[in-house]
């Protein structure tokens, strides 16, 4: 029969052999830190290998700090954007609201288009007045030219009337004139009947004879 053969098991603890001089420093670090020798190294363990620090490097190794501040640049870009946005969205926020506020102001809809087509009816009325009223300084104005062609006229007959009136004053005159003459004339006839009888000198000078 073969031996069964039992898997070595790991001691569950060990020692570390490091000098006195550093188990003096280790000691004041642990008392400085509240930290218990024992977890020591455990801790500095899960430290050097959550960050990556290299312990054989002679130089300071920043890259788990670069790479923190790194993450906290990008927070702070994601929080300034997040800020930006709030406040593009508060002021969008405030834009509604003073629009629904100046909304609420407004008449309702039936009432604002009862209004609207009320004034479009006012529009149409206006148009059709002033068209009307262009009509009537049209024919105002024929009408005053007709007026002022009409005194023309007017006074031109008068004119003529007034120049007939004179002629025929004139003529009236001298036929008046003429019908005294030629009473004169008969009076001086009826004078000569006798044989013996002459006429007027001075009569026959006025009657041009």
């Amino acid at each position: 029969m073969k031996e069964d053969i039992q898997p070595k098991k790991k001691p569950e603890k060990t020692t570390i052999s490091i000098s006195g001089e550093t188990s003096e420093r280790l000691e004041l670090y642990c008392k400085a830190n509240g930290i218990l020798r024992k977890d020591f190294v455990s801790l500095a363990l899960e430290y050097f290998e959550r960050t990556g620090f290299d312990l054989q490097s002679n130089a300071l190794d920043y890259s788990p700090l670069e790479k923190i501040i790194g993450e906290l640049k990008e927070v702070k870009t994601t929080m300034q954007t997040s800020n930006e946005g709030t406040e593009a969205v508060r002021q969008l926020l405030q834009a509604v609201r003073e629009q629904t506020a100046i909304q609420k102001q407004l008449p309702a809809p039936d009432i604002l288009q009862k209004a609207t087509d009320r004034v479009a009816e006012l529009e149409h009325l206006i148009g059709k007045y002033q068209e009307k009223l262009d009509s009537l300084s049209e024919d105002r104005t024929r009408l005053i030219k007709e007026r002022g062609e009409w005194e023309q006229k007017f006074y031109n007959r008068d004119k003529q009337n007034f120049i007939l009136s004179e002629k025929l004053q004139t003529q009236s005159e001298l036929l008046k004139a003429q019908s005294e003459l030629l009473e004169k004339a008969k009076t001086e006839l009826r004078h000569c009947k006798g044989f013996f009888t002459s006429a007027n000198n001075a009569v026959l000078k006025e009657l041009g004879i």
